[in-house]
C-alpha cells in the first residue's frame, strides 16, 4: 500500500453517504502479515469488516499475545501520559487539556483490551465498556473519554495512577 492507494479510498469513501466517518487502519497486505501478533486481536475483534474475511488475512496469535498487547497498550500509555504531564507544564491550560483528551482516547483502547484479558470478553465501544464497568476510576476516566469536556487537570493523576496499577497487575504474556 502507498499514498497512492490511500488517495483512492479517500476519493471512494467521498461519494459514500457518510463515507467522512470510514477511518482506522488501513495497510496492504504484506504489512498486515508482517504486524505484530500482540496486536492482532483487538484490530481483528475491533474492526468491521464491510466486505470479505478479515481472520483470513491475519496471522496467527493466541492468548500470551493478548495478554502482551495489552500489557504493550497500558506501558505506552503510562508512558505517553508522563511524558505529555511534564511536556505540556508551561502551556495554557486549554492546551494541556486538549493533550489530555488525546490520551484519554488511548485510554479507551488501553481498556477495551485489558477488559477483554480480565473477562475474556471484548466489548467493542465505549458505550458499551461503560455500561459494564464498576472500577469507579475506569468509569471516570472512560466517561470522560466518552465526552472530552468534562476532562479535568485531575484526570492526569487519575490515568496515571490506573496505568501503574494496571501495569502491575496485568499477567505476564
Amino acid at each position: 500500500m502507498d499514498l497512492t492507494d490511500l488517495d483512492h479510498f479517500h476519493e471512494a469513501m467521498r461519494t459514500v453517504p457518510e463515507g467522512g466517518k470510514a477511518v482506522g487502519f488501513t495497510c496492504g497486505r504484506d504489512e498486515l502479515v508482517a504486524w505484530p501478533a500482540y496486536e492482532l486481536a483487538q484490530f481483528e475483534q475491533g474492526t468491521q469488516v464491510w466486505h470479505g474475511d478479515l481472520h483470513a488475512l491475519l496471522p496467527a496469535y493466541g492468548p500470551a499475545d493478548v495478554r502482551l498487547g495489552a500489557r504493550v497498550s497500558v506501558a505506552n500509555l503510562y508512558h505517553m501520559t508522563n511524558h505529555t504531564y511534564l511536556t505540556t507544564q508551561e502551556l495554557p491550560a486549554d492546551a494541556r487539556l486538549d493533550a489530555l483528551r488525546a490520551l484519554l482516547k488511548g485510554f479507551f483502547f488501553s481498556l477495551q483490551i485489558v477488559h477483554a484479558v480480565r473477562t475474556g470478553v471484548f466489548v467493542p465501544t465505549k458505550c458499551e465498556l461503560l455500561a459494564v464497568l464498576d472500577d469507579p476510576s475506569e468509569r471516570m476516566l472512560l466517561a470522560h473519554s466518552i465526552d472530552p469536556n468534562d476532562a479535568c487537570e485531575e484526570d492526569y493523576a487519575t490515568l496515571q495512577q490506573w496505568c501503574s496499577a494496571t501495569t502491575q497487575s496485568l499477567p505476564a504474556a
